[in-house]
């Protein structure tokens, strides 16, 4: 069992004077995770209980409480029930960015076509660095996903391999900032995508799209792997257009207007 990680929470606080009981959720949120930061935490790493935070903090367990709920949210932190259970430091994660692009959709202040213009600029160059970088072991993974593609098309079943297929290529970068973005813009357009993806013959297109980068990437050709996953994220914007124009008709017509010059 890990035991908790001792952490001096005073350090680079001084000058704030002794801490007091009335110190806020936000401030004991933002000590521990600026420890994080500074690797006094590591992944994996059990953090002290509630109990011994409120102690060490002076203040309750429910300000204690609300300033993990926060570290919660912002990913750092994840929390374990049952035996050998706690709150251990979370390996980074891009749940808060994609919460904000959410929100940002849910408000109309961005469309799914955005998201797919920015996909054009960063999903090829992945594609052109992973068949630079990839791995056999990789290879083999992307094989794996593409074989239970096909045995879920025979079957007809629902299942959905396209996040698991562009994280692995996103891995094969070794650029942890383009899994990160890749994870955050994929995993919020996917739901629509989905819902673009129902019909067999749909299902059918993205198994050749992840056969055909499969071949590009095993014959570690950066200008084919950048070109097919090119033509697949534009294909993928070119019918989420048409799924918005024919759920939004007088929005389009408004966009097409200003696209005119009207």
């Amino acid at each position: 069992m890990t035991a908790p990680v001792e952490v001096d929470y005073t350090a680079g606080v001084s000058a704030r004077g002794n801490r007091s009981s009335d110190l806020s959720y936000r401030r004991i949120a933002e000590e521990l995770s600026s420890a994080i930061l500074r690797g006094e935490f590591k992944v994996g790493d059990r953090l002290p209980t509630e109990r011994e935070l409120s102690r060490r903090f002076g203040v309750s367990h429910l300000v204690v409480r609300e300033a993990l709920r926060i570290l919660k949210q912002q990913g750092f932190i994840m929390v374990r029930r049952g035996h050998g259970g706690g709150i251990f430091v979370a390996h980074p994660s891009s749940r808060p960015a994609q919460e904000v692009l959410r929100t940002l959709l849910r408000t109309r202040q961005i469309r799914m076509e955005h998201l797919t213009e920015v996909r054009l600029i960063y999903e090829p160059k992945i594609a052109r660095l992973a068949a630079e970088r990839i791995t056999e072991a990789e290879l083999e993974q992307l094989a794996h996903i593409i074989a239970r593609q096909e045995e879920a098309l025979r079957r007809g079943e629902q299942e959905a391999f396209d996040l698991q297929f562009h994280r692995v290529v996103a891995e094969a970068t070794r650029n942890p900032v383009f899994i990160f973005v890749m994870d955050a813009v994929v995993s919020v357009l996917l739901p629509e995508v989905r819902r673009m993806h129902l019909d067999p013959a749909s299902k059918s297109h993205i198994l050749d799209f992840h056969r055909r980068l499969y071949e590009a990437l095993a014959a570690r050709d950066p200008e084919r792997a950048d070109q097919v996953m090119a033509e697949h994220v534009a294909g993928v914007q070119e019918r989420l257009t048409r799924l918005h124009e024919e759920q939004f008709p007088e929005a389009a017509r408004r966009l097409v207007g200003v696209r005119d010059g009207a």
